[in-house]
């Protein structure tokens, strides 16, 4: 085999460019010539490598570190070349000779006096990979126990820091944890929100999927007002969209779809209401486009807020419901939602006091630990720090000041992408304890008024299925599945 393969070049140099620039991998893959040029094969490899690495290279350097004599003399160019070799070796099943030798060829192209160094390391890596993802050295060890040992091997199998996972399994237990670490490296699917507005789109949708081949869920019946896929049955969510495809078609520059997981398509879902519903934290506008469809389909009459501390995501926001045709009854509002007095002043002198709302939604600031195969950053730039402190803390001021927006009989909900009880029950059960919270009572996501109407019957039955025994919805992202999101329900005693 002569020199590096395209692809692992063009990751090599985007890993390098990374390094610098601090920049998120997903928008250097989408902004990188290099990439483009690339066939569709080499695109796509390029862009897991680079991935796969990002997402795991604190279990990549502890593999190369520990068979190499000098690791902080090692520099930028060599460590990375390294990363792409085992991240092959240890997660993607490449032949070993192949990843070795396309390992050394990298190395070779930016140190050709590290090539022996790099040979030799790859090799015992190479060799042990079985043994390090058992975590037979901790086994070995003894001191720290059997069930310390299942939480190294699977933290190492999900390329993921040891006290993270040590998080995750106390919050969701070893299986689900298991199925989390399972779908780190895999591609997460892709739903999407139908624009009721846009009578073409449904069409346009049924030939991305049906041209794409997508026998494996495909559709279903169709229902009134949507299409039945996979478990659930939410109106106007359609899922296991080939997103290749999807891009390749004007749905999304014209609005006539949005992109959208399916759990997060729920909690949008569950915060309408009839009447006024204000969105807190409403970034871009995904949930804001959601609830806006979902409302105009299910013949829900409400106007909204959506609120939001980014004067940009506020700004995009707007675009896209003009452009969709969704705008209509929605006020966007750039502001703190821990300062609600100050956010909404205008719209409190236009009710000539403090406007109350049918349903707020507190879309919170989390570690997006529910979305990491998403969003491979996550876990190695997330402190333990953010999830015992700092997040909480924000987490609880924005329920507890979202709280004294709530109308008599009114609902708060409370949502983020995280798996963490630390950010979701912990949170939720602290606002309850307070004196803000003692007028409210948890009651189920499932009994929120849209999912009360016969067209949602099927969605309600698939979030009840995802409830505790107290009625709060949580998912756990699969290898097959969907991204882990959890929401609480609050209503207002009148």
């Amino acid at each position: 085999m002569t020199g590096a393969s395209p692809a692992r070049r063009v990751a090599l140099d985007i890993l390098l460019d990374l390094e610098d620039s601090g920049a998120y991998a997903r928008d250097a893959l989408d902004a990188s010539l290099k990439v483009r040029a690339l066939d569709r094969r080499d695109a796509g490899l390029a862009m897991r490598l680079v991935l796969g690495v990002v997402a795991s290279y604190g279990c990549l350097d502890d593999l190369i570190d520990a068979f190499s004599d000098k690791p902080d003399r090692m520099n930028s160019r060599v460590r990375n070349a390294l990363r792409i070799a085992t991240f092959e070796l240890i997660y993607l099943g490449t032949e070993p000779r192949a990843a070795v030798s396309q390992g050394v060829e990298l190395v070779r192209d930016r140190a050709r006096s590290a090539t022996g160094f790099a040979n030799a390391v790859l090799r015992r890596i190479a060799e042990c990979r079985d043994s390090y993802l058992d975590a037979d050295d901790v086994r070995e060890q003894g001191a720290r126990g059997r069930f310390a040992a299942s939480i190294v091997s699977l933290a190492r199998r999900g390329g993921l820091p040891e006290w993270l996972t040590e998080r995750i399994v106390d919050s969701i237990g070893f299986d689900s944890a298991e199925d989390l670490a399972a779908a780190e490296f895999e591609p997460a699917p892709v739903a999407v929100q139908v624009n009721p507005n846009d009578g073409d789109a449904m069409e346009d949708l049924q030939r991305v999927v049906r041209g794409a081949g997508n026998a494996r869920k495909g559709f279903g019946e169709p229902l009134a007002n949507g299409i039945t896929v996979q478990e659930g049955q939410l109106p106007g969510a359609v899922l296991d969209v080939p997103s290749a495809r999807l891009v390749g078609t004007d749905l999304l520059k014209r609005s006539g779809v949005a992109v959208c997981d399916l759990n997060a398509q729920v909690v949008a879902t569950a915060a309408l209401a009839e009447g006024r519903c204000l969105e807190v934290g409403s970034g871009r506008g995904t949930k804001t486009f959601v609830m806006t469809a979902q409302a105009q389909r299910l013949g829900i009459a409400c106007s909204s807020v959506a609120l939001e501390l980014s004067r940009r995501k506020t700004s995009l926001n707007r675009r896209r419901l003009e452009r969709a045709g969704l705008a209509e009854g929605v006020r966007f509002v750039t502001g703190d939602g821990c300062d609600l007095d100050q956010s909404l002043r205008d719209i409190d002198g236009e009710a000539e006091g403090r406007a109350l709302f049918a349903s707020v939604l507190v879309d919170a600031p989390c570690s997006g630990t529910g979305t990491m195969r998403r969003h491979p950053e996550i876990p190695w730039r997330l402190l333990p720090v953010d999830v015992d402190e700092d997040l909480p803390e924000l987490q609880l001021a924005l329920l507890t000041e979202a709280a004294g927006r709530v109308i008599p009989g009114g609902q708060l909900l409370y949502a983020t992408c995280s798996v963490l009880k630390e950010e979701n029950a912990s949170v939720v059960n602290a606002f309850l304890a307070s004196p803000a919270g003692a007028a409210f009572s948890l009651e189920p996501v499932s009994d929120a008024p849209a999912f009360r109407m016969d067209v949602c019957k099927g969605a309600a039955d698939y979030v009840r299925a995802h409830e505790d025994g107290r009625g709060r919805f949580q998912t756990v992202p699969k290898p097959d599945g969907f991204d882990g999101h959890f929401c609480a329900r609050m209503v207002r005693r009148g």
